[in-house]
């Protein structure tokens, strides 16, 4: 599958030294990938960044991969944990997904958009 049209361009993305190793990508041997994001990283560091269970790209914070899964479960457990009424209030959240700030519910699993 190629890369015109299916990915977010950054510009000069692979002048930049890759987020996991340091290694400058632009003249490495080792094979790149481009993130959801668009930033760029070599595929080994991606795959054990995965490996790791880190699934955000680690200049933007942005999730690189699809984590409506992950969100459904956090809406279930948050659902099935009631929070004492000393933790009942709403908080100022920037998700670093869509970037947008709102408010939420304080929860000790955590906030979503």
């Amino acid at each position: 599958m190629g890369l015109r049209g299916n990915h977010l361009c950054v510009e000069n993305a692979m002048k930049n030294c890759c987020p996991i190793c340091y290694e400058y990508l632009f003249d490495s041997i080792k094979g790149t990938t481009v993130m959801s994001c668009g930033h760029t990283i070599h595929m080994e560091c991606y795959r054990e960044m995965l490996d790791q269970k880190q699934y955000r790209c680690p200049i933007c914070s942005k999730s690189t991969l699809d984590m409506s899964r992950s969100w459904e479960r956090l809406d279930q457990e948050i659902a099935g944990t009631v929070m004492p009424d000393e933790y009942r209030y709403e908080v100022m959240i920037l998700c670093n997904d869509c970037s947008t700030t709102s408010r939420a519910k304080f929860h000790i699993f955590g906030h979503k958009c």
